[in-house]
């Protein structure tokens, strides 16, 4: 139900997706970023070996059976009839899809590529069908065009109002200054990831980390903050709102 933020940092990967209906591979090459909207069936393909990428997707509300669901179809290449689909909480991605992933491989429709009753006709939330997504883009060469701004201390949306990911706020923010921010709502963290530069951040009344390249720090929610940072400082800053997607 919710969306992901990948950014390839050595090598690169598959993504396909299926948009308005039809199978659509995303390459993530070495250096891109790509966002993914809400609802959109998705199967990451990491095929090369010592590849190496981040993606950032928030945790599931089980108060509000959030749920993900696994999907097989048909044919993937033509994903209009559904062979098999499963919705369940996840609470840990290297524990929950297991026996989801199990279950499937000893079904019948698996041995047979027929669908059965394992088709959920009233699905906990619907597919999204309507959006095209924009395509990946470097994200180095992103921060060179805008260099300038960046060097003045600007803090700039990383993708545009007209992406059509309603729950992602992404920026990268400028160096030189120091900055105050207020505190989120409930539920909404904040990912600090430290591209280029130093940096310190400082809770108020609370802790404070400092942050080298390379370095990252999550924010807890309803919490408000300051970051000072050196003059070539460049930060990733991340936010996902839950209700966002709604």
């Amino acid at each position: 139900q919710g969306s992901e933020f990948f950014w390839m940092l050595k090598g690169s990967m598959e993504l396909p997706t299926i948009q308005q209906g039809k199978l659509k591979v995303v390459k993530i090459n070495a250096g891109e970023v790509f966002l993914l909207p809400p609802r959109i069936p998705h199967s990451p393909q990491r095929p090369e070996e010592e590849s190496l990428g981040m993606v950032i997707e928030r945790e599931r509300n089980q108060e509000k059976n959030e749920v993900d669901g696994l999907r097989w179809y048909t044919d993937f290449n033509n994903p209009t009839e559904i062979l098999w689909e499963k919705y369940f909480y996840c609470g840990d991605l290297g524990k929950d899809l297991v026996p989801v992933v199990k279950a499937y491989k000893e079904s019948e429709e698996c041995k047979t590529g027929i669908p059965g009753s394992n088709v959920v006709t009233d699905p906990p939330f619907k597919q999204n069908v309507e959006d095209e997504v924009p395509a990946p883009f470097h994200l180095m060469r992103w921060i060179e065009e805008h260099r300038e701004q960046l060097l003045n201390g600007e803090e700039i949306p990383l993708f545009p109002d007209s992406h059509p990911c309603p729950e992602m706020k992404i920026s990268i923010i400028g160096g030189g200054i120091t900055t105050t921010y207020k505190a989120t709502k409930n539920n909404i963290e904040t990912m600090l990831f430290q591209i280029e530069g130093e940096s310190t951040v400082e809770v108020i009344d609370g802790e404070i980390k400092e942050l080298k390249g390379g370095f990252c720090t999550v924010l807890a929610p309803q919490v408000e903050y300051k970051i000072k940072k050196s003059v070539r400082s460049v930060i990733l800053r991340v936010q996902q709102d839950p209700e966002g997607s709604k």
